[in-house]
């Protein structure tokens, strides 16, 4: 059976995510950075919004929070990132770039660009702006409006998230009261 197009773009983005990464960090060996595109990512999103806690850093980058805890111990001991306390938990550390980690960050930066220019190399600046904006809309549509599902492509609209039913138990406990 044949997959319609919109089938096919689901599995165009995988394939497309596993040769980019592969490439990427073929790149991120060959130049010595010692980093996966997991550890650019992390310390991309430090850079961005210092002071993110490991669980929000596991959850953006799609990583279990066991994984996330080795790339933030590796890092940290490379002397990449610090942590400090959480003013409002004390059971989690927040987590800051340091000078060092900056400067590998841009390391690792210069080695991707290329990459990313390779990519794109097909596209017309007006359509690299396109699927920017496209890919925005999908990511918004998945992560904003997780339950909603359109009957067919481009009636998704926003609606507000439906309330749990009520759990039996509570009303069973009324009706004993």
């Amino acid at each position: 059976m044949q997959l319609s197009p919109e089938e096919q773009i689901g599995f165009l983005l995988k394939r497309l995510q596993q040769a980019f990464r592969n490439l990427l960090e073929t790149r991120l060996r060959r130049h010595s950075t010692g980093l996966s595109m997991a550890h650019l990512v992390t310390l991309d999103l430090l850079d961005g919004q210092a002071g993110l806690p490991g669980a929000q850093l596991a959850r953006r980058i799609t990583v279990t929070p066991q994984t996330m805890n080795q790339m933030l111990l590796r890092l940290e001991l490379a002397g990449e990132i610090e942590r400090r306390p959480h003013p409002a938990n004390r059971r989690a550390d927040r987590w800051f770039l340091t000078d060092a980690g900056r400067r590998q960050l841009e390391a690792c930066r210069a080695t991707a660009r290329p990459v990313m220019t390779q990519m794109l190399s097909r596209l017309q600046s007006t359509e690299v702006t396109q699927l920017r904006r496209f890919l925005e809309l999908c990511v918004e549509a998945v992560e904003v409006y997780p339950d909603t599902v359109p009957k067919r492509i481009g009636t998704a609209k926003p609606t507000a998230p439906k309330r749990a039913p009520r759990k039996r138990a509570d009303a069973t406990r009324k009706r004993r009261a």
